[in-house]
């Protein structure tokens, strides 16, 4: 049974593991964007976050949200744990199209989702200009001359 947990333990230090370990803890979540008829959604990966760890941003055409995940450690004294969850910071950058109103972009967390919802901005409609009679003039001067009684 030594055996069986020397082995285990070497799995565990090797330098692939460790190597393993160093990427996970660059975080990138994983971000789906979906079209709709009124606008965009974006829909990231943030488990375990709070809306309040959570910053959105948008500045010169950008969308820019961010956050940090902590890493959590406890003691284990009676065997082995293996972390495998990944903790940092992260960012993630998209342009939004001409003309969206800042103002109009929401954001929610539920369930370690991130939904932003980014409306289409309106687009430029022709607007069609009245045309106004002017004053009317007489071929021999300004103004027409009113006979005096």
């Amino acid at each position: 049974m030594l055996t069986l947990w020397n082995q285990f333990d070497d799995l565990f230090s090797d330098d692939l593991f460790k190597g393993r370990r160093l990427a996970q803890k660059a975080l990138w979540p994983a971000v789906d964007i979906e079209e709709t008829k009124d606008g965009y959604v974006l829909t990231a990966d943030v488990p375990g976050l709070a809306p309040e760890q959570i910053d959105i941003n948008v500045e010169d055409g950008v969308l820019t949200f961010k956050g940090e995940r902590k890493a959590e450690r406890k003691e284990e004294k009676d065997g082995y744990r293996r972390y495998e969850r990944a903790f940092g910071s992260f960012q993630r950058s998209f342009v939004l199209p001409k003309g969206v109103d800042a103002g109009t972009v929401e954001a929610q967390v539920e369930h370690g989702q991130l939904t932003v919802r980014v409306p289409k901005p309106a687009l430029a409609q022709p607007r069609r200009v009245a045309v106004k009679p002017g004053a009317q003039k007489t071929l021999a001067g300004d103004s027409a001359q009113k006979p005096q009684a």
